[in-house]
């Protein structure tokens, strides 16, 4: 007759008899150890910890406070009594940040328009901008609106610029504001990751660029100096953000070569200007860098995605322009050095993917070791320049800098 007793360790274990003694026979005839330390789980209901209903309750909990907030509306950012407040704030952004790497309308000019009644041409660039300011900078150290709510405004400035370049007819529009609003719709939807839209404002902008004649002498006859260089720059910044796409994602370029910045004749008005000296020069600097990359190397890579044979011999230009980058401002400072990091990282994998790396190169920018030589660089870059000076770029530079990463690692 079996005991009563449960079995002990080794018995359970091994799923074999137990006549409940200890030591048990079965444990004696394997010369196992036999003991009973194994505490049984209780059958039936069980009385937990209460983890379920804790759930449950914070659930019900995040439920009511829904129900609560539900009947207090939200705030409106872009109602007529907020949205002055917010267009100034994002002007005053635009003009004491990002006016450095987009200087491309009169400072004077956009403080004019928020003090007074704008025409429509006006009202849809203004927008633009607002829209461009906001998905810049909200959700990084100079916060506009906070609370996660900047996506939501920014779009909803891209649809007051289209609502109301919807009342006129913006082709036949003579001034460069437009395609300006163009432009900057298209970098706000790159900041917004849609892709697609943002390269079809792009080339938008550009069609506008080109019916209203920007890169024809014609357009600049009777124009001043100072007026004649924001439309100039205006193209330029096209032909700059074009070209950027056009490496980053294969694309056919519409712009062949950028458009000389002439310097100031000693009949020329320069009041107007409205800039420290070093904010042009560093313009000019980020447009020398792109215009090195000729349009048969371009077009090449847009349908392959390599280095033809005529280029082969492609060095880099990193070098070239350093020197000349300590006179300028910090935000322009960062574009142009992770700008050229990145086209020459890109390069080097282009050479390294048609096999045209080796350690015996004469070249140092066709050796296997030239990644490094860019990540030291990179990095020395990026410590010398203040947090602030980098954010300001938006989603563009922080993707060329895990461009640069990506292909390094």
């Amino acid at each position: 007759m079996l005991s009563k007793n449960p079995p002990c360790d080794s018995c359970r274990q091994r799923r074999v008899r137990c006549d409940g003694l200890l030591p048990c026979d079965s444990c004696q005839r394997s010369r196992l150890a036999c003991r009973r330390e194994y505490v049984r789980k209780q059958r039936g209901p069980k009385y937990g910890s209460g983890k379920r209903i804790e759930a449950l309750r914070a659930a019900q909990l995040r439920f009511n406070q829904d129900e609560n907030s539900a009947g207090q509306p939200e705030e409106d950012f872009l109602s007529p009594g907020n949205l002055p407040q917010l267009m100034r704030r994002c002007v005053d952004v635009f003009l004491h940040q990002m006016y450095p790497i987009m200087p491309l309308i009169r400072p004077s000019t956009l403080v004019e328009w928020l003090n007074r009644p704008t025409e429509p041409h006006e009202q849809t660039m203004l927008f633009a901008l607002c829209a461009l300011v906001t998905a810049f900078m909200c959700g990084r150290s100079e916060s506009i609106i906070g609370c996660g709510e900047w996506a939501m405004v920014a779009r909803r400035f891209i649809e007051k610029s289209h609502s109301v370049r919807s009342e006129y007819n913006f082709i036949e529009d003579s001034t460069p504001l437009t395609l300006l609003a163009s432009f900057f719709v298209a970098v706000t939807h790159f900041e917004l990751h849609d892709a697609r839209q943002s390269w079809f404002y792009l080339r938008e902008a550009i069609t506008l660029a080109q019916v209203l004649g920007l890169h024809t002498n014609d357009f600049y006859r009777d124009m001043d100096y100072v007026s004649a260089l924001y439309c100039r720059r205006i193209y330029n910044i096209l032909f700059v953000t074009e070209r950027s796409l056009a490496v980053a994602r294969h694309k056919p370029v519409l712009l062949p070569r950028p458009l000389l910045l002439p310097a100031p004749g000693p009949n020329d008005q320069v009041e107007g200007l409205e800039e420290q000296p070093e904010i042009d020069l560093g313009f000019r600097l980020l447009v020398h860098v792109y215009s090195q990359i000729d349009v048969n190397f371009l077009d090449f890579w847009s349908e392959t995605g390599a280095i033809g044979s005529t280029h082969s011999t492609w060095d880099p230009f990193c070098s070239e322009l350093l020197p000349d980058c300590g006179a300028i401002p910090d935000t322009q400072k960062a574009d142009i050095l992770v700008t050229q990091h990145w086209l020459d990282l890109m390069l080097w994998r282009a050479a390294l993917q048609q096999g045209l790396l080796t350690n015996k190169a004469g070249s140092r920018s066709r050796t296997f070791s030239y990644p490094e030589e860019i990540a030291l660089s990179l990095l020395q870059t990026l410590t010398s320049i203040s947090k602030e000076s980098v954010e300001v770029h938006g989603l563009g530079i922080v993707r060329l800098t895990t461009y640069s990463y990506i292909g390094l690692s």
